[in-house]
């Protein structure tokens, strides 16, 4: 993300007492997320109409405009990976 870009975090959260599977591709980093647990994708407000987003029971694939310049952060607000 470009200097002064402006940016989103789309959040992806598992169900009360549910586990789930995040994987970002096409570079295929997995986060697993139980109970109520939130991670968020972090990128430029220009790459969300590239986004694709599809779930299936207990997982939700995203995939990424590639290459890009992607951050997950955890619900503390922390940056835990780049994509």
């Amino acid at each position: 993300m470009g200097k002064g870009e402006q940016v989103v975090d789309l959040k992806f959260v598992a169900a009360r007492g549910e586990n789930v599977e995040v994987c970002f591709e096409p570079v295929g980093t997995t986060f697993s997320l139980s109970d109520g647990e939130a991670i968020f994708l972090r990128t430029a407000i220009s790459n969300l109409a590239s986004l694709e987003i599809v779930s299936w029971p207990n997982g939700i694939g995203v995939w990424l405009p590639c290459p890009g310049d992607h951050a997950i952060i955890d619900s503390g607000g922390n940056e835990i990976d780049t994509l």
